[in-house]
Formats: structure tokens, C-alpha cells, sequence
């Protein structure tokens, strides 16, 4: 359960690179159910203890964190995970809401296109907000006059998280509401579809408001300018303007296709293990990869058998290796697979008996160092291990 628990939470203390966290996420759990939800209540527990423990503050933006980019109409906001100290700002142009103001605001939220977090009347403190759906920051502030009449608008990226894995931020924009009130004008630009993460706001030429956006989902990585270093990530400037209801986004050259990154999809057969006169058991099993985007990458499977097992025959590129708890993994590279081609493996296996599974057995695929699959939803497959008399 630490294990587990470290693997999703260890990106709020330090954002790691993309293949070292998706090694650590590999889904070998036990009773699934009531582990997240004993994660889910320590990482909304994590979040207000890093604040008091580490800085002795509430969640907000860093000090240590690499300075934002600078922008000749303003600077880059980009999102800081929780835990973290901040001095919000007392300051704002004329028409806009501090910082100060806006991180405790009843916030009037859209609903969540996952909807993993509140919508409606939220009420934020210092910044943020909890509740037994999830949790939600204010990642970032920037101003603009969109309707050019003098007075700025303000905007704010909220930043949702809600079971581990369960991350989605969106762009709103407010303005003063009568009374002293903070009045929600609406969103400008939601994490769903094609925008797969929200990295910074900033204000843009002419009163208008830009957005960064990323074709992979590294929400807690946009903390750090380094990451727009990963070569599979591909970052674009946004651009939106308002039209006296709404806002729209203005004509921008679609993005390249990232050479670095695809959607792999893991199928597996059973694997079943028949006794022999020897009295061991021996059985193959067939793993497919499919490419279903565009862009090839090398590759490598990941499959978990019970220690004492033995891979035979092991296909080029195969080894197996321990990893504890009474389970081995069989590692296989694969070379670069074209977007839409389809390759299999059979491994063959040999147990000297049956064993009792403590595990949940799964086979995984993983893109080679330096290169990633953003849609991790169809990376693993569920295996079956089966014995027969």
C-alpha cells in the first residue's frame, strides 16, 4: 500500500520523467477497491499535511520552482502542486480581482467535463478546496481586457483532482459581481477531447487570453518549464478572444504529429497451464500490441508470472526478472511498430506446480525510454492464469 501510495503521489514533491512514473503505476493490486479508496483519503490527507509539514503553509504555487517564462504581454502561470507556499498577490489592474481575493471566493465552477470534481458554489480558502469528491486549486492567474472597455478581466486555471489517476483542469474567467461578489463569465477553454492537458495562461495581444495546452497529460509536470524538454510532448499556444457571448478560439496551424509519442493497445490470451507427466505444469500464452495512432516507436511487454515459474524458449529481446511479493516479470522488447501495423509474441512457460496466486496477474506495454503513449487506459491487459489437471 506505500508502495502504491508513493507511485501516486511521489510528482506532488517532484516531478520524475514519464517512464519512471509509468513503471511505477503498473496495476499488480490487490483488492483495488478498498486500496484507492484508503489512497484517496490519504491524498487529500497529503495535501493539507505537506503544507503544515513542509512549508507551514496551504497548498499553492512554489518558491523553489523555476521562474515563469517571461511573454511580452505578460508571463507564463504555470500550475505548482499542492503543499507548496505562496504570497498571493494583493495587487491587480484596474477592473480585475487580486489574487488574494480570488483564492478565498465562493467560485461559481462550471461542471467538470468528468465531472471527478464540484461544480456549482464552491467555496475556496487560501487557495484551494476539499470535499469527499476530490480536490481543487487555483493554478494560476492572468489578466486581460477581452471586451476592451477599460477594465481587465480576470482568469484563473482551476486545477481538479479526484481519485489518483483522476486529473482535468479548465480556464475560467470572472469579474467583480455587486456586493463585493466575484461573478463567473464563463469558461474559455476545458481539459476534454483533444486538449489532453492545460499548462499556463497568460494575456495575449489586443485583449486577448492565450492558453497552453499539451498533447500529454502532465498535468502535475506543467509545475516545471523543464518537462516542455520531453521530446513526446508537444506544447501549443491557444489563443481566444471574446465575441460579446462566448469565447473563441482564433484560427492556430494544427499541431505537428509528435514522432515520439502513439496510442499502444496490449490484448493477451489466457495462459494455460497443463500438467505433464513430470508432474510440472507448461502452457503458452500470446500477448498483441497494436499501434492504433500514427507514429512509430520501439516498445517493450511486461508480464507478471509467479517467481519459480520459467519462461522456455525465450523469444529474441525476452528475459524474465524478479520484482518481489512472489511474482517475476517477463520483460520483451519490441522494435519500432508502425502507426496501425500489429505484432504478437507467444510466451512459453513452465511451472514446477501449481501455485496459489497472491497477485492479480497483468500484462503491461510500455513505450522505450524517450518515447510515450499519452492514452494509458488500453496499455494493460488482465491476465488469466490458469491450472489443469
Amino acid at each position: 500500500m506505500f508502495d502504491e501510495f508513493r507511485s501516486q503521489t511521489a510528482t506532488l514533491v517532484r516531478p520524475v520523467g514519464a517512464e519512471r512514473t509509468r513503471a511505477r503505476l503498473r496495476t499488480r493490486r490487490r483488492n483495488r477497491g478498498a486500496l484507492f479508496g484508503a489512497l484517496a483519503v490519504l491524498v487529500v490527507a497529503i495535501s493539507v499535511a505537506a503544507g503544515a509539514g513542509l512549508t507551514g503553509n496551504r497548498p499553492g504555487p512554489a518558491t523553489n520552482s523555476a521562474a515563469p517564462v517571461p511573454s511580452p504581454s505578460g508571463s507564463t502561470i504555470y500550475f505548482v502542486g499542492p503543499g507548496e507556499k505562496t504570497e498571493p498577490s494583493t495587487t491587480a489592474p484596474i477592473g480585475g480581482i487580486t489574487e488574494k481575493d480570488l483564492y478565498s471566493a465562493t467560485l461559481d465552477l462550471p461542471a467538470w467535463p468528468a465531472g471527478h470534481c464540484a461544480g456549482g458554489p464552491v467555496p475556496f480558502q487560501d487557495g484551494d478546496t476539499q470535499d469527499n469528491r476530490g480536490a481543487l486549486w487555483i493554478a494560476g492567474v492572468a489578466y486581460a481586457d477581452v471586451d476592451r472597455d477599460g477594465r481587465a478581466e480576470t482568469f484563473a486555471r482551476i486545477f481538479c483532482m479526484g481519485d489518483p489517476g483522476q486529473e482535468e483542469s479548465q480556464v475560467l474567467a470572472f469579474t467583480p459581481a455587486e456586493g463585493g461578489g466575484i461573478r463567473t463569465i464563463g469558461p474559455v477553454l476545458q481539459q476534454t477531447g483533444g486538449v489532453v492537458a492545460i499548462c499556463g495562461i497568460r494575456a495575449g495581444a489586443n485583449g486577448a487570453i492565450q492558453v497552453e495546452t499539451a498533447d500529454f497529460p502532465v498535468p502535475w509536470h506543467c509545475a516545471d518549464p523543464t518537462s516542455a524538454d520531453q521530446r513526446y510532448v508537444t506544447r501549443q499556444w491557444l489563443t481566444f478572444t471574446w465575441n460579446g457571448s462566448g469565447f473563441v478560439q482564433q484560427d492556430a496551424p494544427a499541431p505537428p504529429v509528435n514522432p515520439y509519442a502513439t496510442d499502444l493497445r496490449l490484448t493477451s490470451s489466457k495462459l494455460v497451464l497443463t500438467r505433464q507427466k513430470n508432474g510440472h505444469y507448461t502452457g503458452s500464452m500470446t500477448l498483441t500490441v497494436r499501434n492504433t495512432g500514427v507514429s512509430a516507436i520501439p516498445y517493450r511487454t511486461q508480464t507478471v508470472i509467479s517467481t519459480g515459474m520459467r519462461l522456455v524458449d525465450p523469444p529474441p529481446g525476452c528475459a524474465v526478472s524478479p520484482s518481489g511479493g512472489g511474482m517475476e516479470d517477463v520483460n520483451c522488447t519490441g522494435s519500432r511498430l508502425a502507426g496501425g501495423a500489429t505484432r504478437t509474441l507467444t510466451l512459453k512457460i513452465d511451472s514446477p506446480r501449481r501455485y496459489e496466486l497472491t497477485y492479480v496477474p497483468d500484462t503491461n506495454v510500455l513505450p522505450a525510454k524517450g518515447y510515450n503513449d499519452p492514452n494509458q487506459a488500453n496499455d494493460r491487459a488482465a491476465l488469466t492464469i490458469e491450472f489443469r489437471d
